[in-house]
């Protein structure tokens, strides 16, 4: 499932998607929502009559002393209830959008004590968990990005800005045991000649792991604003395989998803909403 921030005649509306059946279902918020909102969609796996999906949605305002304060809900859609969850520690940045992964959502995140790490939401016990990166620190015009390897495992891609060097990891399969360990493996090394072709942005990518290439969506700057491309990268090998011929739309962030289709229904609104506080 999909969930995805639309907006309508001037109004946010967040709607939950599955490409596959086409059904659709608006969330009503209880405060606006806002493009600088972070939102997740997951499931908890704790659930006698199978997956139940929740969405967390969070935010930052500030008060009248000048300080930011970040707000976390959570909305269960067999109750179609949202309720506030205060006891996240919302202290760290998250870079693009987040990673859907066996019913947990992944980003690649930083605070004042760690430059970057992998940020998880666990939505079974509603809580958040470090892991770490096969690297750990960017410079100044780097690019880091997440993917997902046949919904079992994670890949991480790095551009390092000053070597020119495309760097692609993969993840040891990930399944339900959260006492296994988190490892990485080097996968793709790509050394770029700047010479003979400049090296775009990656906003989202897709790796195949039995040819050992990955495709790429970014963003190429033009006169008029950025334009999206899709390339191919492998071993000693770099191929441009389109490029938008449209005038860009400064709201536009190209991407390229990875989506296992399913037949699960989204649950219909309950009659009956769970009682619960939201402040």
């Amino acid at each position: 499932m999909l969930c995805n921030l639309c907006s309508t005649d001037g109004n946010n509306e967040l709607v939950v998607w599955n490409p596959c059946t086409g059904q659709t279902r608006n969330i009503k918020p209880r405060t606006l929502y806002n493009y600088e909102d972070k939102y997740a969609i997951g499931y908890s796996r704790c659930s006698s009559s199978g997956h139940s999906y929740k969405i967390l949605r969070y935010w930052y305002y500030e008060n009248d002393q000048k300080e930011w304060i970040a707000v976390c809900k959570i909305y269960d859609l067999s109750y179609d209830s949202w309720r506030v969850h205060d006891s996240l520690p919302l202290d760290h940045s998250i870079y693009f959008s987040g990673m859907s992964l066996k019913g947990d959502t992944y980003w690649v995140a930083a605070d004042d004590e760690t430059p970057l790490f992998l940020m998880k939401f666990d939505f079974t016990a509603e809580r958040l968990v470090r892991i770490h990166l096969p690297f750990h620190s960017i410079g100044s015009g780097d690019i880091e990005t997440l993917s997902v390897v046949k919904d079992e495992k994670l890949s991480v891609l790095q551009i390092n800005e000053r070597s020119r060097v495309m760097r692609i990891w993969v993840s040891n399969k990930i399944d339900d045991d959260e006492a296994k360990d988190f490892s990485w493996r080097s996968y793709l090394v790509l050394e770029m000649d700047s010479a003979e072709f400049h090296l775009p942005s990656v906003e989202s990518f897709l790796l195949n792991e039995e040819n050992k290439v990955a495709v790429c969506c970014g963003s190429r700057h033009t006169g008029d604003g950025d334009r999206t491309i899709v390339y191919i990268v492998g071993e000693d090998m770099y191929e441009q395989v389109y490029e938008d011929t449209t005038k860009p739309y400064h709201r536009n962030v190209p991407a390229v998803l990875t989506y296992l289709p399913s037949l699960v229904l989204i649950q219909p609104k309950s009659h009956k909403r769970r009682r619960l506080s939201d402040t």
